[in-house]
């Protein structure tokens, strides 16, 4: 991986610093407030977030391949940290930050593993109903546990939406409204930047403008605050692996895992569309799992890639992966050199940032897309959302969405494509069965994909089909592939016409399909001479079968 720095310092140009040095403090200003609202969703002081967000990037920058993507916490994945070590009850323990660190190295260990048997592609069996589901889900979970932050309330972080609203009507009476006047300011001010002023940093001005209304109101002692931590760079630390633990997390781990390459392969796939940028999905996959490896030794949690983050970075002009490591030393750098004033950032105003974030994550339009377009869609879309609404775990969610699609899959996919077809006059037309049953042989065209799932289906158009001394015209050049399964329903198919005086012939046979029948003896049971391999002519090898037929008739 490093050969991919080397081969970035030997193409790099001065022309481009100036253009990665401003990309980069761009994302600088976006990342900072950002980050330590994710590390607070995930249950950790603000600070790991900043410690994540800097090993992180100045990792990918040594990693990674894309020249826009960047990485960081994202809301997802700390809200699957949270409802995780929530569920096992580890929330407000002494262990549970060796419990994230854990489940970071799980993840990146995981990624790894993936990626080097080629599983990673396997995301792209995923769904976009499974990640709408997902994300709207995750949006409402997150806005939930931050609306009691903002009340000044203290909840589990994990907690699902049913557990967050009820705990804010019990404790409706013990508001904070330090905390809830400074999260209105926040979110004034951001609304304020946003729509005067958009080309400026409106979280980054919100929390430097909230921190001093703390510090001029005297206000430190009225509300929870970021609070003094140590400016100085993250330390190496050595995991506690606890077997135990280990086998909790494990599964949780795999789902962060398939998470981040997902929002991996979006972003990359996205900016292929409008860099022209070809995009290396193994080599940022296998990355991804290095980084979270190398960040969970360095008190940082899992990361992926950030939406937000690589399209700021793209839209503010960097040229290559180096505006990403200009970004996690500036974050660095502002906090080594401004930590009193990190200090004093107000948790309700970090708070107000999440909900921000957490409503710009549901897109109606997509959300009406699922429910609107297909079945399958809207029942994979609405298990997942429900499931991540209701259950201590988001991975649980995903497995369900992914299950109740791979059903669907099967069902579909469980009955045959096929057709019977009528020659004459060196022309070919689709009939029904009783068009051609009294015909003096029958084309049954078969296409698509012919596997175990749709056997019975395949068995049932044979049955329809038989009949005593018959001949049997089968085309498979629309065939894709045949499963084993399949090929013993032919089998049985062909020895009972046989039984009964009749023939069966194949045309449109492909080279793979040939090599398939051979193994399993149906060449031979055929008959060389009856089976006919695909040409470049698309009828050319029926027409030879055709012709056969009727001399065998005459």
């Amino acid at each position: 991986m490093i050969q991919n720095f080397i081969n970035l310092l030997k193409e790099y140009k001065l022309k481009y610093l100036r253009a990665d040095f401003a990309a980069g403090i761009s994302v600088a200003a976006i990342s900072l407030p950002q980050v330590m609202a994710y590390a607070l969703i995930a249950g950790l002081n603000p600070v790991y977030g900043i410690y994540t967000f800097v090993v992180s990037t100045i990792a990918a920058t040594f990693t990674g391949t894309s020249n826009y993507l960047i990485v960081g916490p994202t809301n997802i994945i700390a809200v699957t940290i949270a409802s995780t070590l929530n569920s096992l009850n580890m929330i407000n323990s002494s262990n549970y930050l060796q419990g994230v660190l854990i489940l970071t190295f799980l993840a990146g260990i995981l990624q790894i593993i993936l990626t080097s048997l080629q599983l990673g592609k396997l995301v792209n069996f995923i769904s976009d109903s499974v990640i709408q589901g997902l994300t709207v889900a995750v949006a409402f979970i997150i806005a939930s546990s931050q609306i009691a932050k903002l009340f000044g309330l203290s909840i589990k972080s994990g907690s699902n939406v049913v557990d967050s609203i009820r705990f804010i009507f019990l404790n409706i009476n013990q508001i904070n409204f330090y905390a809830l006047i400074i999260g209105i300011i926040t979110l004034i001010i951001i609304l304020t930047v946003k729509i005067r002023f958009p080309n400026l940093p409106a979280y980054m001005i919100a929390i430097i403008g909230s921190a001093f209304i703390v510090y001029v109101l005297n206000w430190q002692d009225q509300l929870e605050l970021v609070g003094r931590f140590e400016s100085s760079i993250p330390k190496f630390n050595l995991l506690n692996f606890n077997f135990e633990l280990i086998s909790n997390l494990w599964s949780s781990a795999l789902s962060i895992a398939i998470i981040g390459f997902i929002q991996v392969l979006s972003i990359v796939k996205a900016m292929e569309k409008r860099t022209g940028e070809l995009a290396k999905i193994n080599k940022e996959f296998l990355s991804q799992g290095i980084i979270n490896i190398v960040t969970s030794f360095f008190s940082g949690f899992a990361v992926t890639g950030s939406f937000t983050k690589s399209f700021a970075n793209f839209e503010a002009g960097a040229k290559t992966r180096f505006s990403e490591l200009i970004a996690g030393l500036t974050v660095f750098l502002a906090v080594l050199l401004l930590g009193p004033i990190v200090s004093l950032i107000p948790i309700p105003s970090l708070a107000v940032i999440v909900i921000f974030v957490a409503f710009k994550m549901i897109n109606i339009t997509e959300i009406k897309k699922n429910l609107s377009s297909t079945k399958l869609d809207m029942i994979v879309f609405l298990a997942t959302f429900i499931t991540a609404m209701l259950t201590p775990r988001l991975d649980y969610a995903i497995y369900i969405g992914v299950v109740i699609s791979i059903i669907f899959i099967l069902k579909n996919t469980s009955e045959v494509d096929y057709s019977y077809i009528y020659y004459n006059d060196n022309e070919f037309t689709l009939k029904e069965y009783s068009d051609v049953e009294n015909d003096n042989y029958i084309i049954i065209n078969l296409a698509g994909l012919i596997q175990f799932n749709a056997a019975d289906d395949l068995r049932k158009i044979f049955n329809k089909a038989f009949q005593k001394n018959q001949t049997f015209l089968i085309r498979i050049r629309d065939v894709s592939k045949l499963d084993l399964t399949m090929v013993e329903e032919l089998k049985k198919f062909v020895e009972r016409v046989q039984k009964s005086d009749g023939e069966v012939m194949l045309s449109g046979v492909s080279d793979e399909i040939y090599r398939v029948l051979k193994n399993y003896d149906l060449v031979e049971e055929i008959g060389k001479e009856n089976i006919f391999r695909k040409k470049t002519d698309i009828f050319s090898s029926t027409k030879k079968a055709i012709k056969k037929v009727k001399i065998k008739k005459e």
